[in-house]
């Protein structure tokens, strides 16, 4: 029996799973950020980011022919196949042969081999409910590099060695609740703000008052955040009853590493249960002149592609003449994808 793998066809039956997977990042996966970057890393270095990439054998052999590595086998997937990132033939397609997840009603015990199902049915795992299935791709193996001891990628490390794994929440009871096929993470900002917990208090005392802001790391079953890439901005500003604003306090949540990923600059990821405090004194005579204060929190997804994209860019010129009918128009794209990414998650407000 021959499965066509492409997503359209899988939702054609699979209508909800579908219409989630159109708007992920997996989805899109092999986008301009992705792309731009293969002829600069060479033939080696992309087959090794499309095992995550574009993990199936179809799509590399296909992307790896556009880039001139190879004539390709004759192509059994439909044209543009190859542009749908981590698509559903990448979990559930193995050898011809579909697999997924038990059925919800608990029948362990049977595998679905009905003809008169699309496909045959499909063939029963146990590891489509548990973290380890996420490994292969959000965790650096043992022998990848590390900066000051840290994997770059350490996402199933540091939830293993949290709370969430000692109480079995797996990564697909938050990435993918009740099987909804959406895996959002830190770019969306709802999924965020159910995994944080943000408070501002302005305590007056006999000597003026105190501000205090804070954001916990309350549900998030790992560091938040989790890799290299995002940077989450605390702010404290106030207003004057004149009317002038002023930013008092700030910190940044991240690991900052360079743009060589080579050295870190700081690291104040916070792990579960952990809070980031912004403490402020005021004087009597500067809380009599208050008149608001706003914590306000901003999260930049993207910051690291942001600085690298954007050294690149910086340097297009010196680019190799055959490579940039490719590189530049998806550099372009990508810069201007991560630049418009940062958005703000919470703004508390307290007024006198």
């Amino acid at each position: 029996m021959t499965v066509d793998p492409n997503p359209a066809s899988c939702g054609s039956c699979h209508l909800q799973q579908f219409g989630s997977w159109k708007s992920t990042l997996h989805s899109r996966a092999i986008g301009p950020g992705f792309l731009w970057q293969l002829p600069r890393i060479g033939k080696h270095g992309s087959e090794n980011c499309m095992n995550c990439h574009s993990p199936n054998p179809e799509t590399k052999s296909v992307l790896l022919s556009r880039l001139g590595w190879g004539e390709g086998s004759a192509p059994t997937w439909k044209s543009g196949s190859e542009e749908n990132g981590v698509q559903c033939a990448s979990c559930h397609l193995r050898k011809g042969k579909v697999y997924g997840p038990f059925p919800k009603d608990g029948n362990k015990d049977k595998i679905f081999q009905n003809s008169n199902i699309s496909h045959g049915g499909f063939i029963p795992q146990k590891e489509f409910e548990e973290s380890e299935f996420c490994k292969t791709c959000h965790q650096s193996p043992e022998t990848a590099k590390q900066i000051n001891g840290k994997f770059l990628m350490d996402t199933y490390g540091q939830w293993r060695r949290s709370e969430f794994a000692r109480s079995n929440v797996q990564c697909q009871n938050c990435h993918m609740p009740d099987r909804r096929h959406e895996w959002k993470g830190i770019s969306d900002g709802e999924m965020v703000k159910r995994g944080v917990q943000t408070s501002l208090q302005v305590l007056p005392k006999e000597e003026g008052a105190e501000i205090i802001s804070e954001l916990k790391n309350s549900g998030v079953g790992h560091t938040f955040p989790s890799y290299s890439v995002p940077k989450v901005y605390l702010e404290v500003w106030t207003e004057s009853i004149s009317g002038q604003k002023r930013k008092i306090s700030e910190k940044t949540l991240g690991w900052m590493l360079d743009l060589e990923l080579e050295k870190e600059l700081f690291d104040t990821r916070l792990s579960p249960g952990e809070s980031a405090l912004l403490r402020v004194s005021l004087s009597k005579e500067e809380f009599s002149k208050l008149k608001r204060v706003e914590f306000i929190v901003i999260v930049d997804p993207k910051e690291y592609y942001k600085r690298m994209f954007q050294d690149n860019w910086n340097y297009k010129d010196t680019f190799r003449e055959d490579t940039k009918p490719w590189v530049l128009p998806n550099l372009k794209k990508a810069l201007e994808e991560a630049n418009s990414a940062k958005y703000e998650l919470v703004r508390l407000d307290w007024k006198k």
